[in-house]
């Protein structure tokens, strides 16, 4: 029985995912920090698909966490991972805690990479699917969200980076890489708190907003395609790319 892993599931993007990929069929695995909505949600999704859901709790920010969890689920057959879980932090450079920076980091990068590579360690040679969920604060800098959008860099260049050598090494495993806009989620909620530019709330534009719903869609349209990046543009319009950073080959020119 084959499973879609998907961390940060308890609400906004997350829940949503699991929902899509439940709704198409897939069993899966279920992770974050908060029980009763992992138990909802499970309870909620069984009763309306026929997929089986596994729950796994934990705080991915916390050391080894993300290795913990990885090698706690290596008896389910999962073939696909879909690294969600991740918060911002909205403010000028001088101004962000650097507690909460240094979590930022070490869910957005340290979690993400340590799951990512043991999963294409495990699957790289099989039929397997591997999202990493970025921002595009991963492909623009926001000075506002700098902290933030460096982390985001980082997934889309690594996640890119995965897509480019499992393409020339031949192997069948696909990494792709998704860029959501502002979406309505906790997420976004948590990280604009108190987030003030020129006096007026750094999000102010709710029409800019897509459904959490809408992205887990974009979502799945992004992994049945043969294309790495999926980025959401200012028309909220999912965009399905190449990858968008170059790739160093023989005849790369550098500057």
């Amino acid at each position: 029985m084959k499973y879609a892993l998907i961390t940060g599931a308890s609400a906004g993007i997350g829940k949503a995912l699991s929902y899509k990929f439940a709704e198409k069929g897939h069993n899966i695995i279920i992770t974050a920090r908060r029980v009763n909505e992992l138990g909802n949600t499970k309870k909620d999704i069984e009763s309306r698909f026929k997929v089986n859901v596994i729950v796994k709790t934990g705080d991915l920010a916390e050391d080894g966490a993300a290795s913990r969890l990885y090698d706690d689920l290596k008896r389910y057959d999962i073939n696909i991972l879909i690294n969600n879980a991740g918060f911002g932090d909205f403010c000028m450079p001088w101004e962000i805690n650097l507690e909460k920076a240094n979590r930022m980091l070490n869910l957005n990068v340290k979690a993400l990479t340590e799951l990512s590579l043991k999963f294409v360690r495990d699957h790289v040679e099989e039929d397997a699917t591997l999202i990493n969920v970025s921002s595009v604060g991963g492909y623009y800098l926001f000075p506002i969200a700098v902290s933030y959008c460096a982390t985001k860099f980082y997934v889309s260049s690594f996640t890119e980076g995965i897509a480019a050598a499992v393409k020339t090494e031949g192997k069948k495993l696909r990494a792709k890489v998704l860029a959501p806009g502002p979406t309505e989620s906790e997420f976004l909620i948590a990280a604009s708190r108190d987030a003030v530019v020129n006096g007026k709330d750094f999000f102010t534009d709710k029409k800019a907003f897509i459904t959490a719903e809408r992205l887990a869609d974009y979502t799945y349209r992004l992994y049945e395609s043969d294309k790495v990046v999926g980025i959401v543009d200012g028309e909220k319009k999912l965009i399905l790319k190449d990858p968008m950073f170059h790739i160093f080959s023989s005849d790369t020119k550098l500057a």
